[in-house]
């Protein structure tokens, strides 16, 4: 599921398949909006996750400032 990128909401990116299913635990929990959050798929490994993070991510954020920051859940 996508997020709407105009309202507040949560992007994980996880080092791993074991980072990402645990992400995954966590929206089981039936007291969170799981609409605001997504978790991507993992890039294998810390070094393309920090690449990611810069090459796609960190410039999203900045264009979308509902993107992370200040989310009451």
């Amino acid at each position: 599921m996508s997020v709407n990128k105009y309202n507040k909401h949560l992007l994980v990116l996880p080092e791993d398949d074991a980072n990402r299913q645990i992400a995954n635990g966590f929206l089981l929990e039936p007291n969170l909006n799981d609409r605001v959050i997504q978790i991507l798929p993992p890039p294998g490994g810390w070094i393309k996750v920090l690449n990611a993070f810069r090459d796609n991510h960190l410039s999203e954020m900045h264009k979308y400032t509902a993107r992370g920051h200040n989310l009451n859940f």
